[in-house]
């Protein structure tokens, strides 16, 4: 399994887009932000027990993001982390913890 597209990182090559390890680094980054999005997401769909716009009898719901910077050997970036209505929601540490994470105190 890739979660690189190689036929566009090719396109990005022979264009000019990617000319330096910076360019290469913020793709990392972008890729690592990518995967804890998507885990959290999916965790708290599984938390949930119901997907995005599916109709559930539930009291709990998505309540929109908290935002977190992420400090990898990469650099840092911020991360968009889901939460719910009645806060029972605690993403799996492991994509936190494996990184630095601050909460910015911005709330999307």
């Amino acid at each position: 399994m890739s979660l690189i597209n190689h036929e566009e990182l090719k396109k990005q090559l022979v264009s000019g887009e990617i000319t330096s390890l910076d360019d290469i680094t913020a793709e990392f980054k972008n890729i690592l932000k990518e995967v804890i999005q998507t885990a959290s997401q999916e965790e708290l769909t599984s938390h949930l027990g119901y997907s995005k716009h599916q109709e559930s009898t539930s009291s709990n719901s998505r309540n929109g993001y908290n935002e977190k910077t992420i400090n990898s050997k990469y650099g840092q970036f911020d991360v968009s982390i889901p939460r719910d209505r009645d806060s029972s929601f605690v993403p799996q540490e492991y994509f936190l913890t494996s990184f630095t994470a601050t909460t910015t105190g911005k709330k999307a």
